[in-house]
C-alpha cells in the first residue's frame, strides 16, 4: 500500500470495518449464549417449580402419608434422575426423598436459587436448582434439578462461542483485506495515472469500469481535468514554440547587423555599447534555442537515438571538458562512477544536461573547491547520477523554486541565465523515464541527482498527445 501503509487510510479503515464486524459477532454470539444458558436454567426453575405444585396439592388431598408414598413412586418410575426431592419433619429426619440430608445453605421456604448439593449416594456435590417450600404441618419440602448436562451444555456453548468469534474474526480479515485489496488497487489507478501525468504524458487518463459507483464518476472527473490541462498546455506549447521560433531570425538579424556596425566605428564608447547589445543579443538566441529544445525535448523528439554505452567514458570527457575552466575558477572536478556501468540514453542529451549542471556549479558554488560526477547503480534497475559541490547550497524553500522554468534565485542574480538551466535538466530526465532531484549536501552544498532508468523500454513515457 505504499510508504506509511500502517498509518495509511485505507488501514485505518479495514481495521475499523474488521473491529466492527467483530464486535457485532461478538454481541450476537454473546446474546445468544446468554439466551441459550438463561432459557436452559428456565426450564430446569419450571420443572422444579412445576414439580413443587403437585406435591403440594398431593399433600393437601392424601396429607403427610400420602406425599411420602407419591415421592417414593415418582423417584422409582421417574426416568428424569436429574430429579430431586427431599422431605423432611419438624424435627429436622428425612421422611422421602433422594437427598441425605436438608442442606444448610438453603432455607425451608425460598425461591430458586443454585447450590453445590451432595444426592444421595453421591460421592461429590454437584449444581443444583432448587425452591424449597413450607408446610402447613411443619414439614419442608424440597424439589429441584440437577443441573449437571446444564452446565456441560452452557460449557459447549461457550466453547462453541469462542470457536465461531475465532472463525468469524478469520473470516472478518480476510473480507476486510480484500475491500482494502478492492480499495488500493482503485486508488492505485488514479495514483499510477496522476503520476504519469505529472511526468509529461498527457494523454494518461484514468481507467474506467463503467459501473457508475463513486470511483467510476471520479474517473470521468478527473479524466475530464487532465483533458483540460492537456488541452492548455499544448495550446501553450504552440504560443511558446511559436514565439520562440519566430522570435530568432529577427535576433539573427538584429545580431548581424549590430557587428556590421561595430565594425564600422570606431568610437570607444559606441563599440562598448554595441558590444554589449550583441552579448545581449547572444543572451536573447541561446534563451530561444534552450526554450526550443525543451519543447522538443517535452514531445519526446530524439527517443529513437537511444543508444547502449558505458557512462565512465562520458562522465570522463566532461572532466576533461570542463577541467581547465574549473581549474581557473578554483574548482577540481572529480568523476566516481564504475568502469562497467551502461546506459541506455540519448548520448547528446545527457551531456547536455549533465553539462548544464556543472556549468551551474562553476557560477553559483562560490567558495567550494570541488565538484563530483558520480554514477551508481541504485539496485532497482536504475542508475544515480548526481553532480554535487562544496558552495553555499541552496535553502529549502530555495530548491522548491530552483526547479520553475524562468526563475533565478537571488545568487544566481550577477549571472547571465534566463532560468531555464534546470528545466532543462528535469525534461531530459522525463524523457529518459527517469527523475531530477536537489538536495543538500553535508555540511554544505548541493546535489542534483539524476535517476534514470538503465535499460529505457516500455518504462519511457509517450509523447504528448497531439
Amino acid at each position: 500500500m505504499g510508504r506509511g501503509k500502517f498509518n495509511s487510510t485505507i488501514v485505518r479503515l479495514t481495521l475499523m470495518l474488521v473491529l466492527a464486524q467483530v464486535a457485532a459477532l461478538a454481541l450476537g454470539l454473546t446474546v445468544i449464549h446468554r439466551f441459550t444458558a438463561a432459557t436452559i436454567l428456565a426450564d430446569a426453575r419450571t420443572a422444579a417449580e412445576v414439580a413443587r405444585d403437585n406435591l403440594v396439592d398431593e399433600y393437601r388431598q392424601r396429607g403427610l402419608q400420602g406425599l411420602a408414598r407419591e415421592i417414593d413412586y415418582r423417584l422409582k418410575a421417574r426416568d428424569d434422575r436429574n430429579f430431586v426431592v427431599l422431605l423432611k419433619g419438624p424435627d429436622g429426619r428425612r421422611i422421602a426423598g433422594n437427598m441425605r440430608i436438608w442442606p444448610s445453605t438453603v432455607a425451608e421456604s425460598a425461591a430458586w436459587q443454585q447450590v453445590w448439593l451432595y444426592g444421595e449416594g453421591a460421592a461429590a456435590a454437584k449444581p443444583m436448582g432448587v425452591v424449597t417450600t413450607k408446610l402447613p404441618g411443619g414439614e419442608a419440602l424440597l424439589t429441584g434439578e440437577i443441573l449437571e448436562a446444564q452446565r456441560q451444555l452452557a460449557d459447549a456453548s461457550e466453547t462453541a462461542f469462542l470457536y465461531a468469534l475465532a472463525v468469524g474474526i478469520l473470516i472478518a480479515g480476510l473480507m476486510a483485506a480484500f475491500v482494502a485489496w478492492i480499495l488500493a488497487r482503485r486508488i492505485d489507478a488514479f495514483s499510477n495515472a496522476a503520476k504519469a501525468f505529472v511526468g509529461g504524458r498527457l494523454d494518461t487518463r484514468v481507467e474506467r469500469d463503467d459501473t457508475g459507483d463513486a470511483f467510476d464518476r471520479l474517473a470521468v472527473s478527473i479524466n475530464a481535468m487532465f483533458g483540460r490541462i492537456a488541452g492548455l498546455v499544448r495550446e501553450l506549447r504552440m504560443v511558446t514554440d511559436s514565439m520562440a521560433h519566430d522570435l530568432r531570425s529577427p535576433v539573427s538579424r538584429m545580431k548581424a547587423r549590430l557587428e556590421q556596425g561595430l565594425g564600422r566605428t570606431h568610437d570607444a564608447e559606441a563599440r562598448a555599447a554595441i558590444g554589449a547589445a550583441i552579448e545581449e543579443a547572444d543572451a536573447l538566441h541561446r534563451l530561444l534555442d534552450t526554450a526550443l529544445e525543451i519543447s522538443r525535448t517535452e514531445a519526446g523528439i530524439g527517443r529513437d537515438q537511444f543508444t547502449d554505452f558505458l557512462l565512465h567514458p562520458l562522465l570522463e570527457d566532461m572532466a576533461e571538458v570542463y577541467g581547465p575552466l574549473a581549474e581557473d575558477r578554483g574548482f577540481a572536478i572529480v568523476v566516481d562512477a564504475s568502469a562497467e556501468l551502461r546506459i541506455r540514453a540519448h548520448r547528446d542529451l545527457l551531456m547536455r544536461a549533465l553539462s548544464n549542471l556543472v556549468d551551474n556549479a562553476l557560477k553559483y558554488a562560490a567558495g567550494g573547491s570541488t565538484i563530483r560526477i558520480e554514477a551508481r547503480e541504485t539496485g532497482s534497475g536504475a542508475v544515480s547520477l548526481a553532480v554535487a559541490d562544496d558552495g553555499p547550497g541552496l535553502t529549502e524553500s530555495q530548491i522548491a523554486e530552483a526547479v520553475q522554468r524562468f526563475v533565478r534565485l537571488d545568487p544566481a542574480r550577477g549571472g547571465t541565465g534566463a532560468g531555464l538551466g534546470l528545466s532543462l535538466v528535469e525534461t531530459i530526465a522525463h524523457l529518459h523515464g527517469g527523475t531530477m532531484r536537489l538536495e543538500t549536501c553535508h555540511p554544505h552544498g548541493l546535489l542534483v541527482r539524476l535517476t534514470l532508468p538503465i535499460a529505457a523500454s516500455d518504462r519511457l513515457p509517450q509523447g504528448p498527445a497531439p
